[in-house]
């Protein structure tokens, strides 16, 4: 079981996006992600925002914010979802749109991390992950050869990684951010396939084609 929160950003196949909701997840509506339950077949259990984004407040709304407010509607579901106990979260309807939101929602997963839970930001072509010193990461067990992976230090001037198994590999090499070395790696061995960071922290974004079944 894991905590569902959907942000107000476009989700244009909800058939892909199911998969991310299981049948006991705790699911939290933030503003205008209220419009993603009814397409998604579910019903929210928590409902909260400022609702500049859906246009009213919903009768359902548990808790109603002024726009004047330094958290994004996001956020404040990030928030609530680690109040309420869960170490297991998935943003949906947080990428694409407005640039701004995407970056906030990256920081969010930051967050997540940062009070030592795990966070996965997706849509129909791509995961967002955030991942820090001694976190060893593993290939999804459905990734096939034409995926592809990027990696970025975030946060921090440098990250320090070693990734093998892949086309191209990395021994303990320092990853600037201000060169983007890190776009479009691919798994070549899955098997053999490992990434740590030794030091600093990465946004790890898995992408592939939107016609695959992810």
């Amino acid at each position: 079981m894991k905590c569902v929160i959907l942000s107000a950003g476009q989700i244009s196949d909800y058939g892909l996006m199911k998969q991310y909701i299981g049948p006991e997840d705790y699911i939290i509506a933030a503003d205008g992600g209220c419009r993603h339950l009814a397409p998604l077949g579910v019903k929210a259990d928590f409902v909260l925002g400022d609702f500049d984004s859906l246009g009213y407040v919903p009768e359902e709304a548990a808790e109603v914010y002024s726009p004047r407010k330094d958290d994004t509607d996001t956020m404040l579901a990030v928030k609530h979802g680690l109040l309420k106990g869960w170490d297991d979260f998935a943003i949906l309807g947080g990428l694409g749109g407005r640039l701004d939101h995407t970056a906030a929602n990256i920081t969010a997963l930051e967050y997540l991390r940062s009070h030592g839970v795990h966070g996965i930001l997706a849509d129909e072509t791509t995961v967002v992950r955030i991942f820090g010193p001694g976190d060893i990461i593993r290939p999804s067990p459905d990734r096939r050869a034409e995926d592809y992976f990027s990696l970025f230090p975030f946060g921090c001037p440098y990250a320090v990684v070693s990734i093998s198994g892949v086309m191209y590999p990395l021994e303990r090499f320092r990853l600037n951010s201000d060169f983007p070395l890190g776009v479009s790696n691919h798994v070549t061995d899955p098997e053999k396939f490992s990434m740590t960071i030794h030091e600093g922290t990465v946004a790890v974004m898995e992408c592939r084609e939107k016609s695959a079944e992810l």
